[in-house]
């Protein structure tokens, strides 16, 4: 049974299109979301940004993401927010093992607009993912 799901989130509409994707998956068992957001080392590699601005930048998307937590939590979720740094298919597939989450919960195409079916961020998380994803197909 899948109790603990993992949500990456990217702040775009496509991302927003999977909660109610995770909210079925409640009538199955599931009980608990960690949704994460990743920031990328490289939007800070064009200039030298300071811990002072990674740290507000880190907290500024933790507040952002505050209405996904409520709206999950609305729908009988216990939710846990996290915004880490790094490649984004490996903090996510880290994140899943070490929360001991038994699904990914990812939509298709991301912030990135990939112009292929399923953006390569998705196509890494599916290769190196140790549990089932399950990819929401972007409208």
């Amino acid at each position: 049974m899948i109790q603990k799901i993992l949500f990456p989130f990217d702040f775009s509409k496509f991302s927003e299109q999977v909660i109610p994707y995770i909210a079925k998956l409640k009538e199955f068992g599931a009980k608990e979301v960690i949704v994460v957001n990743v920031l990328e080392y490289e939007e800070f590699t064009w200039r030298s940004s300071s811990k002072l601005e990674i740290e507000e930048y880190r907290k500024r998307n933790f507040e952002r993401m505050k209405y996904v937590k409520e709206e999950l939590e609305e729908k009988g979720f216990n939710v846990t927010l996290r915004v880490e740094f790094g490649i984004p298919s490996k903090v996510i597939t880290s994140l899943a093992e070490e929360e001991k989450a038994q699904l990914i919960t990812i939509a298709s195409t991301g912030a990135g607009f990939t112009p292929t079916l399923i953006g390569s961020t998705v196509q890494n998380v599916i290769r190196l993912s140790k549990i089932p994803v399950l990819v929401i197909p972007s409208v």
